[in-house]
């Protein structure tokens, strides 16, 4: 754990510094772990608003009670759109 901190302090520093070789070390040893960590946030998120839109669909029987939902329905698929773009320019396989 104590190295851990040194490592943090480290690739801090050279943030600080603009070190963008020192920066770029720490990037490409913990990129499997950065990469794996944000394809599983992708995944969780796309899943988690198809969850929220099928809820919209089955649960909400009146746009009058819920005036924004148009407005919520198209941010999310401007969301969903966006994950997906990124999905398929970093993780195509």
């Amino acid at each position: 754990a104590a190295s851990n901190v040194a490592r943090k302090r480290l690739f801090y520093q050279a943030v600080l510094d603009e070190d963008e070789e020192t920066q770029q070390k720490f990037h490409d040893a913990y990129y499997p772990q950065t990469s794996a960590k944000l394809l599983e946030h992708i995944d969780s998120f796309l899943l988690e608003l198809d969850k929220l839109q099928n809820k919209m669909m089955t649960e909400v029987d009146n746009v009058e009670q819920h005036p924004r939902l148009p407005l919520i329905w198209k941010h999310n698929e401007f969301v969903k759109q966006t994950f997906w773009n990124v999905r398929a320019r970093y993780f195509s396989e």
